[in-house]
């Protein structure tokens, strides 16, 4: 038997999500930085004569669930935006740096958009890598004016505007086939079941697993995702909400097993 008053948690294993209606797998957290389940409750003194206190009482009892995946986990970025992936060619904005030669350059893919309009914009890289004069895309090639041929991806210059060797950056639309999530301002974060799996230790090193159900999970739509010179790092945090279906006001459920239990009928 367990002594429940006597455990050590060692490590976080997972967080798994769930359709709270169909019971669907939907996600799981498996690079686990770190969690927190906090728990609060309200307490208002009730006090008499010159302040003395008589009783307290006690409400709103409430639940949050946060931390912090070493991954960037698409399923989390779902519930927390209210919307799904969808797998489709989509535009995307590509910058290429390019040599000319011969008054021309040829685009590393093809650029799309209305015909004479394909390239964004065209820039004269400076010795410093700076951007410099700015060149526009024309039916034909003049003074400042350069020619582009989707077919071909050829970015015909005027005779004698870039002399061999110079560098430039391109800018352009290309299209891709990607997996795309769309933030809509009228979409928000969804609600799910939560299972927080977890090992744990009592004073004698046996080994156990510790769950935590949390019925009802509405995540918060304030997230953020950090990046630069660190590491990516994916944070959450998700209030419990009483009254799910079949939980009798259930907040979460603490469970202990042993580590090889074995199944009970």
């Amino acid at each position: 038997m367990v002594n429940v008053s006597d455990i050590t948690i060692t490590s976080i294993e997972t967080i798994t999500a769930f359709d709270i209606v169909s019971g669907a797998f939907k996600w799981v957290l498996d690079e686990l930085q770190n969690a927190t389940i906090a728990n609060t409750q309200e307490t208002t003194d009730i006090t008499g004569k010159q302040g003395r206190l008589l009783n307290t009482l006690k409400k709103n009892k409430a639940v949050t669930v946060s931390g912090n995946n070493g991954l960037i986990s698409g399923g989390l970025l779902e519930t927390q935006v209210g919307n799904a992936f969808e797998s489709k060619v989509t535009p995307v904005m590509y910058p290429d740096y390019l040599t000319v030669s011969g008054n021309k350059a040829t685009t590393t893919y093809k650029a799309v958009g209305t015909a004479g309009n394909e390239i964004e914009s065209v820039y004269v890289r400076n010795a410093d890598g700076s951007l410099g004069e700015e060149l526009t895309q024309g039916a034909s090639a003049s003074t400042g004016v350069f020619e582009y041929d989707p077919s071909t991806k050829v970015i015909t210059f005027n005779e004698g505007d870039l002399e061999d060797g110079t560098e430039i950056a391109v800018y352009y639309f290309r299209k891709v086939q990607a997996n795309v999530l769309e933030n809509l301002s009228d979409q928000y974060s969804d609600k799910v079941a939560l299972y927080i799996d977890a090992f744990a230790e009592d004073k004698c090193a046996n080994v156990y697993r510790v769950q935590f159900y949390i019925p009802k999970a509405d995540f918060n739509g304030n997230f953020d995702l950090q990046m630069g010179d660190s590491q990516s790092v994916h944070a959450f945090e998700a209030r419990s909400l009483a009254g799910a279906c079949g939980t009798s006001g259930s907040l979460w459920t603490y469970t202990i097993f042993g580590e090889d239990a074995p199944d009970a009928e």
